[in-house]
């Protein structure tokens, strides 16, 4: 493996807590072959994206949960792309978009397996033997992705990402000595999972997660307003939650991803297993049942239409990208919270949101 830059520019985000509810070198040109039908079928009701409700919805804002707020609806049902917002935000403005970053380290390691170098169900210690212990020895690369591999949680930084891992392990033990992980069990997220897999795939690609993240998703969508914050406040998050990005490139993105541009069939059916296991008292999705799949999006029923997505949130911003399962419908939202709004008010201001998004 390439030896990384031991830099701490990586960014400081808070992951998915807004959501407490809870192509390029070296392409196969498989990977870019157009969407399947059998992605379709995760459509769910087809509706017509309307703006009228997102203008009802921005009308009202600023209000005491958001100061600001900026959305662009695509796709079918819409000629261009419509943008609206509410308060003071720029409407190509580069943002954090936290834990979205998520959706493409996952992305990096389904394309790795498209490769037949990563194999889905395999323990992730068989390919990071140094990093994971034995007691998470059944621990598998897809439930790193599904948040069912029962990891400790990120304890201690800010640090290097493998620091960060090696660190939330042995805190973990200490704690709780006596302690029999149970992976496959429940789902819970967890921004450790993005960490193991951000190695893994640095491991495994032979390159910095930056660079692979360029070769692989950058540079082929041509997503030039995306990449890794220089903000030193949020220097450590990394492949869990470190990228900046537009509207515009969250949206090609998305629209890539479940369109079928970035997966082979083979690994593009993964993005939409959702495991059936209980939720942990604490996931974080945005209703009470399981939503995460194994390809770390969010499933979402939004107006009797199934939505796939993914939120994020960081330096004081809340952003998410949701499609229907063909990325044929999109929703991509930026918006600041206000300081007095609780938790609870701003997970119901996300699903405001995806509910207007794709309301008929």
């Amino acid at each position: 493996m390439n030896a990384r830059p031991r830099t701490l520019h990586r960014i400081a985000v808070t992951g998915i807590a807004l959501a407490a509810l809870t192509i390029g070198a070296g392409v196969p040109a498989a990977l870019a072959a157009p969407a399947s039908t059998a992605s379709a079928a995760h459509d769910g009701r087809a509706v017509a994206q309307d703006p009228a409700a997102m203008r009802e919805l921005l009308a009202r804002l600023p209000d005491e949960v958001s100061t600001s707020a900026l959305v662009r609806l695509s796709g079918k049902g819409l000629r261009t792309p419509w943008t609206g917002s509410a308060g003071p935000v720029a409407p190509e403005a580069v943002a954090p978009i936290g834990s979205v970053t998520k959706l493409f380290t996952d992305t990096l390691v389904l394309r790795l397996a498209a490769e037949h170098r990563i194999a889905v169900d395999a323990p992730v210690r068989r390919y990071l033997p140094d990093l994971i212990p034995a007691a998470y020895a059944e621990v598998t690369v897809r439930q790193l992705m599904d948040h069912t591999g029962d990891l400790p949680m990120v304890s201690g930084g800010p640090a290097e990402p493998r620091e960060v891992v090696l660190a939330s392990f042995a805190a973990d033990a200490a704690a709780r000595p006596d302690r029999i992980p149970a992976p496959g069990t429940v789902q819970q997220y967890n921004g450790m999972n993005s960490f193991v897999a951000g190695l893994l795939v640095e491991r495994i690609s032979g390159r910095t997660y930056e660079e692979e993240l360029q070769r692989q998703i950058l540079r082929p969508l041509g997503l030039r307003q995306t990449g890794m914050s220089t903000d030193p406040r949020m220097a450590w998050y990394w492949a869990e939650g470190g990228l900046v990005s537009t509207a515009a490139d969250l949206d090609r993105f998305i629209t890539a991803l479940l369109g079928g541009r970035l997966l082979p069939p083979a690994q593009q059916r993964h993005l939409y297993e959702v495991p059936d296991v209980p939720n942990s008292p604490t996931n974080t999705c945005l209703s009470p049942k399981a939503c995460f799949s194994a390809g770390g999006l969010m499933r979402h029923e939004a107006g009797g239409t199934t939505v796939w997505g993914k939120t994020g949130s960081g330096l004081g911003r809340s952003s998410g990208a949701f499609a229907t399962g063909d990325g044929g419908r999109r929703l991509v939202y930026t918006y600041t919270p206000a300081a007095g709004a609780t938790r609870l008010q701003q997970v119901n201001r996300v699903v405001e949101f995806v509910n207007a998004g794709f309301a008929g």
